[in-house]
């Protein structure tokens, strides 16, 4: 999508990192370190290694089939605190597998900092709010059932400012370098100040 017509991002008058919020950065950090997609094929297991045993994960479902004029097409992204649990029982990562042509299964591993409160076992809100941006940022080639037509949002414990940085596997450019969330986009009237 292009950005709208007219519109501009809003200036905070500052870098991101540089905002602040009583003192304390306004803009939580938190990086996603994001696996090389591993081949899923029809009727086999979800490829998980046993590296990824702590709860807490998003993973990104990628379709590469031959006809297809681009490549590492993110299809769906999740969110679990136990990947081997959840791909015993996942309808729509089954249907994926067992279409014709390759899918991958790549792991997102979150690194909130220093922010402590998400790193507690209390995470699920902000790990789900993290999905739910990354649904935003990626959506016209998503097929996920929810949180398309909905804003982000987060419990009221968890904090709504986030400067996330996707590391790792690149998805042939589709996964953004860098998301700020709130983005803020502006129309501005037409400039008479100049006298």
């Amino acid at each position: 999508m292009a950005a709208p017509l007219h519109f501009k991002p809003a200036d905070y008058g500052y870098d991101v990192e540089e905002l602040s919020n009583g003192g304390g950065r306004l803009f939580k950090t938190v990086t996603i370190d994001w696996s090389r997609p591993r081949d899923w094929n029809e009727g086999e297991r979800a490829p998980i290694d046993e590296e990824y045993l702590e709860p807490g994960y998003l993973y990104a479902i990628t379709r590469n089939h031959h006809r297809a004029k681009t490549r590492d097409t993110i299809v769906y992204v999740g969110i679990t605190n136990n990947l081997d649990a959840r791909f015993q029982n996942h309808p729509k990562a089954k249907q994926f597998a067992d279409m014709r042509g390759p899918t991958g299964l790549s792991i997102g591993t979150i690194d909130f900092g220093s922010y402590r409160t998400a790193k507690t076992s209390g995470n699920r809100a902000a790990i789900e709010g993290l999905e739910h941006i990354l649904i935003w940022s990626l959506w016209p080639t998503l097929f996920n059932d929810s949180k398309q037509m909905s804003l982000p949002k987060f419990k009221s414990s968890v904090a709504q400012a986030w400067h996330i940085t996707n590391s790792g596997y690149r998805f042939s450019g589709r996964m953004p370098r860098e998301i700020v969330y709130p983005w803020m986009l502006i129309k501005p009237g037409r400039d008479r100040s100049q006298k």
